[in-house]
């Protein structure tokens, strides 16, 4: 067996990161005006390798790449996605069974079309977002990096996806269609076909060969697309979200990390690292240096709410164009890219946040049901950003009786009974239970909801299922059964979860940016605004809006104003009355309102009750509350930017500091 070989971009130009050269996506782009590339080390790194990888998803991994000319110079920052099922082996059994090939590629084109039809510039189209490319390999060489794409040595062919249906199952292999296994193929002369698997655990056959029989120096070749994935490419930026706040906070920022090294991209460290003569951190500001060390406070506000909105802006489009959410949030989400500026114009006023993630959530089969419910697709991993109490599946045994089978519309039924478990659960409104009877020699699955308010007993529950179709012989048997109780029966509790998921998460993100200094940490300033909504909710009998109560329960305890107060907002010492000095109250105020409306169920001022509290048909709508809050934040923030505020804030620091002295 040999090998295709096409030599791509030679050897580094200057203005890539020093030891790193490039590489083409693909076999069948030439060396012309524009390449798409990604990046390799010259010097393998010790834990990273020789690609840098940016991140894993559940069904793909992205690469740092870039846009380069004829001459080898950098155009634009790229981040690579390759579709790889490898990572599929950390999602749940339940989720597995629904996932296929074909579901996959089906997710993986709507996510192309949601990111280009959110942002306009968001993808850059290759034709291989829809149509799977050859396999791709990279050899180094002594004075660059060459393609390789496997060919069979007796025909000359080259090996490909193979996603003919007929021809697996002929040959014995599992189905592309309906399963999660993939295969390369090529046909011979007399027309056999041989396979490679690529996949873990494909099932094998006489023509299935191994990758070290058909690809020439297997171990010296670096698996890029080695299953000729569908492939993304969107612009990157090394800035993320938080690390935009932590620099307008006063921090520094570093570079992308690739294993025990850093890179650079773009020198963009390097650009942000200067400082001014008093040591602050200026670059891309409208106040600088010592003389603006107060208007950099309410720039950093208002830049950091910018920046919120336009994560919550960048989720929203994103599951309206999917239709699922997301709920794999955290800070990693998200990047910030930089427009270009002219002279003597802030360059940090054109950031602009944007979702470089699409979410791991799928949907949970119901095969008899068209409603649709939504499980995050690795296993549950805790993280701040996750809420504790959701996710977990409870399984066990329980006694059921069936009321009664209402006809529903659309030629669906509806069971109705009583669910009875001596299981320790606590049910949210939108939790399912998933339920196998054994009704007239046969098992069916049921879906319900229980209702806990119409339960007659402790650990019992009324239920009612989701419209399901069921046979004629089916339904028939479950009506006989009305009235007998079903002991034993094997039941799931999943807790579902809808956009309430991302909103909580969201909500963390804006902690992290507005809470967050050098004398405190995520979790303690999670944990104060929770306290902070508990107190809300009661606070004079929930009277009154958000922002009264807020500021009643600040002017009634002075330790509210010390953890949740806008001296929070810069990491230079700033005492609290300083804070209060230069952001104005009710700003401030109206800003932990909008915190608290953010979280899910903590009292009747929640936007959403519980984490799957979103409208069929409409999950996005979730997060239209917070963005109007935001909107309107961002109109009073740039106010006291654009107005002779700082002259107003001094006058009133004299004074106050006049009459304590008198007092």
């Amino acid at each position: 067996m040999s090998t295709t070989v096409h030599t791509v971009v030679p050897l580094t130009p200057s203005s890539l990161p020093e030891g790193y050269w490039t590489a083409g996506i693909t076999g069948d782009q030439e060396k012309g005006v524009m390449s798409v590339c990604v990046l390799l080390r010259k010097e393998p790194d010790d834990v990273g390798g020789r690609l840098v990888v940016l991140r894993d998803t559940i069904d793909g991994r992205v690469y740092l790449g870039c846009v380069v000319d004829a001459g080898g110079r950098v155009h634009q920052w790229l981040e690579v996605w390759v579709q790889d099922l490898e990572n599929l082996d950390g999602t749940i059994p339940a989720c597995r069974e629904a996932l296929s090939n074909r579901v996959l590629d089906e997710r993986w084109a709507g996510m192309y079309e949601a990111y280009g039809e959110a942002d306009e510039g968001g993808v850059i189209s290759t034709g291989y977002e829809k149509v799977h490319p050859l396999p791709t390999y990279f050899k180094v060489l002594s004075d660059g990096v060459e393609v390789v794409n496997p060919k069979d040595d007796e025909t000359g062919k080259r090996w490909s996806l193979c996603e003919d249906d007929g021809l697996l199952e002929s040959n014995g292999l599992a189905k592309y269609s309906s399963t999660l296994h993939r295969y390369l193929h090529v046909s011979g002369d007399e027309g056999q076909v041989s396979f490679l698997p690529v996949t873990d655990g494909a099932p094998s056959g006489d023509r299935v060969w191994s990758p070290g029989e058909v690809i020439e120096d297997h171990g010296n070749l670096i698996g890029f697309n080695k299953g000729g994935g569908l492939l993304l490419v969107r612009p990157y930026s090394p800035l993320g979200i938080v690390d935009l706040g932590d620099y307008l906070g006063g921090a520094g920022f570093g570079g992308v990390d690739h294993g025990k090294t850093v890179v650079d991209v773009g020198l963009l460290a390097e650009e942000l690292s200067e400082e001014h003569e008093d040591g602050s951190l200026h670059k891309g500001r409208l106040f600088m240096g010592r003389h603006g060390k107060w208007g950099r406070m309410i720039e950093s506000f208002h830049l950091k709410l910018k920046a919120l909105a336009d994560a919550v802006d960048s989720v929203r489009d994103m599951v309206k164009g999917i239709g699922r959410p997301l709920l794999n949030l955290d800070e990693r989400s998200f990047c910030v890219h930089l427009g270009r500026s002219g002279c003597g114009l802030p360059f940090l006023w054109s950031a602009r946040t944007v979702l470089n993630h699409p979410g791991d959530a799928v949907t949970l089969p119901i095969k008899t049901s068209d409603a649709q419910f939504y499980l995050p697709g690795h296993t549950s991993k805790q993280s701040i950003y996750r809420p504790v109490n959701v996710g977990e599946p409870v399984e066990g045994a329980a006694n059921i009786r069936i009321r009664q089978v209402l006809d529903d519309s659309g030629g669906t039924s509806i069971l109705e009974g009583t669910f009875t478990t001596q299981e320790r659960i606590s049910p949210a409104r939108y939790d399912i239970v998933w339920m196998r009877l054994n009704v007239g020699s046969e098992r069916v699955d049921v879906y319900v909801r229980l209702e806990e308010d119409s339960a007659l007993a402790a650990g019992e529950w009324r239920f009612r299922s989701v419209g399901q179709r069921f046979e004629e012989g089916t339904l028939g048997n479950i009506r006989e059964a009305e009235g007998v109780p079903l002991s034993d029966t094997a039941f799931e509790l999943i807790p579902l979860m809808s956009t309430p998921c991302d909103m909580y998460a969201l909500l963390v993100l804006a902690v992290r940016l507005l809470l967050v200094d050098d004398d405190t940490t995520l979790a303690v300033a999670l944990d104060e605004v929770m306290s902070l909504a508990r107190e809300v909710a009661h606070f004079n009998d929930g009277e009154g809006d958000v922002e009264s109560r807020v500021e009643g329960i600040f002017e009634g305890d002075v330790r509210w104003v010390e953890s949740l107060g806008p001296q929070r907002l810069m990491r230079d010492a700033m005492s609290v009355e300083e804070g209060f000095d230069l952001a104005p109250r009710e700003v401030w105020f109206s800003t932990l309102a909008m915190l608290v409306r953010m979280v899910p169920g903590i009292g009747p001022d929640s936007i959403c009750q519980d984490f799957g509290d979103a409208p069929p048909g409409g999950i996005h709508l979730v997060f239209d509350r917070t963005l109007r809050d935001l909107e309107r934040l961002l109109i009073r923030t740039r106010s006291l930017i654009v107005i002779d505020w700082r002259f107003n804030r001094e006058v009133h620091s004299v004074v106050r500091g006049f009459m304590t002295e008198v007092l």
